[in-house]
């Protein structure tokens, strides 16, 4: 694999998290807040979890991880299910942190969050 290859392993669970956005809250001399949207557009991520994986599996997944540098490099994730953006392709990348790889007898369960590029 290398930086920018499409992500195709399907993930046996995935949990969206809150949308998130950019807005900055900021206090004026009498005390107010105020609040500016810097983007109108929520940043979108979710939890991808693979269970009872095999070591081969386990290694394509932690290869792709760090051929896109952690978090560096966007791609394509070509195995999104059907209820998350009407199962089309995201372009995004994973996010800085996220990835734990967790033995489980013979098998391996990995979680790893992925955000989409705005």
């Amino acid at each position: 694999m290398a930086a920018g290859s499409a992500f195709t392993i399907i993930p046996k669970i995935v949990v969206p998290h809150e949308p998130e956005y950019n807005n900055i809250e900021s206090q004026t001399e009498s005390q107010k807040k105020e609040y500016y949207d810097i983007s109108a557009t929520a940043v979108q991520k979710w939890d991808l979890t693979f269970k009872a994986v095999t070591s081969t599996v386990m290694n394509t997944i932690l290869t792709h991880f760090n051929d896109q540098s952690g978090g560096y490099h966007n791609f394509s994730w070509q195995s999104v299910p059907d209820y998350i953006n009407s199962g089309a392709n995201i372009t995004g990348r994973w996010i800085k942190g996220s990835l734990r790889i967790t033995p489980n007898s013979n098998k391996w369960k990995i979680t790893v969050s992925f955000e989409k590029e705005n």
